[in-house]
């Protein structure tokens, strides 16, 4: 039975790796295709942080250095596409909190979390570098992606990254976003508590160590800087006097 169950852990494990691989060879070779006026490289920077069986609710809870590449590609003033590849540590402990429910569990995790996701951005307002009126708009950004972590029994995980930003673009060739995006992770694992059990060894206290089918979150809350990569000899324009 061991040695089955070993059988099916490499093939999890294999499957994943290519999955990630794939998830990286995709997007970039989409954005090394002939590049569009509105072609953009960045970096995010900010911090990011846990919602699940130690910390249900509370926001920025623990917040850790979270830091990523970003790519994104404007089809026009409203709408754009976006390639995240992000990496955080995450982590709780009971501790921090007074209740005697979670000062009887006594659970704590550390995580390392690389993150790959596309999101699809959607501006309320036109934005236009450079413009003297239309250089910021809001916006909500949705998409899909894969989780890679620490997972017992599970291998990575796929993600749901959705949220909202504004973004600012005073001056041609680069763009400032503030963007503050909540992952839905199809996962009750992130924080390692992967018992549904319960005790009363400590009398009448029960001692529930995860609620089943209450899966985890997580969210970064950060800054993207990006740069326009597109020249005009780029998008087929040489002529300078043409352009």
């Amino acid at each position: 039975m061991k040695i089955k169950l070993n059988f099916f852990k490499a093939i999890i494990f294999k499957e994943s790796l290519i999955f990630v691989l794939l998830m990286t060879i995709i997007p970039l070779s989409v954005f090394s295709q002939k590049v569009k006026p509105y072609d953009e490289v960045g970096v995010f920077l900010g911090v990011g942080y846990y919602n699940g069986e130690i910390n249900p609710t509370a926001p920025l809870y623990k917040p850790k250095l979270a830091f990523g590449l970003n790519l994104r590609h404007n089809f026009n003033e409203r709408f754009a596409i976006s390639f995240q590849a992000s990496k955080c540590k995450l982590e709780g402990t009971d501790k921090d909190f007074n209740d005697e429910y979670r000062r009887i569990r006594n659970a704590s995790f550390e995580n390392d979390v690389t993150e790959l996701a596309f999101s699809g951005e959607y501006n309320f307002l036109p934005l236009i570098k450079g413009s003297e009126y239309q250089f910021v708009t809001p916006y909500i950004a949705a998409g899909l992606g894969v989780c890679v972590a620490s997972f017992p029994g599970e291998g990575l995980r796929a993600c749901i990254p959705f949220g909202v930003g504004v973004k600012l673009a005073p001056k041609k060739g680069f763009t400032l976003a503030f963007e503050w995006k909540y992952r839905k992770l199809f996962s009750d694992m992130l924080d390692q508590i992967n018992e549904d059990s319960y005790s009363t060894e400590l009398g009448n206290a029960s001692k529930q160590k995860s609620f089943l089918g209450n899966d985890d979150w997580y969210s970064f809350l950060g800054v993207v800087l990006s740069f326009d990569i597109s020249k005009g000899q780029r998008s087929g324009i040489t002529c300078p006097a043409y352009q």
